[in-house]
């Protein structure tokens, strides 16, 4: 997630909408950036055939303006519907 996090989007030719850097620097002070960062990962997942799991969440838990953005993002099992995994990171891309 981390090297999602700090890839510009448009940068991987494999993936095109693999990156998410942008997205989250908006996300720290513009909230419903994280909800289209949530959307973005899932859409890359799909592209990549990514299939066992999805984002459930993407949420900042850092203060709005801070200078290191720090995230929490919750993944769903598609195998076991219910469970969840949480990926935190801080996305200090400078």
């Amino acid at each position: 997630m981390r090297v999602m996090a700090n890839t510009p989007r448009g940068s991987w030719a494999g993936c095109p909408g693999f990156g998410l850097r942008d997205l989250l620097e908006q996300g720290n002070t513009r909230s419903e950036k994280a909800q289209l960062a949530k959307d973005e990962i899932n859409r890359a997942f799909e592209d990549l055939g990514i299939s066992n799991f999805r984002v459930e969440a993407v949420t900042r838990d850092s203060v709005p303006g801070a200078e290191v953005s720090q995230w929490t993002i919750t993944l769903s099992s598609a195998a076991e519907p219910g469970k969840t995994f949480s990926v935190g990171f801080d996305n200090n891309s400078k």
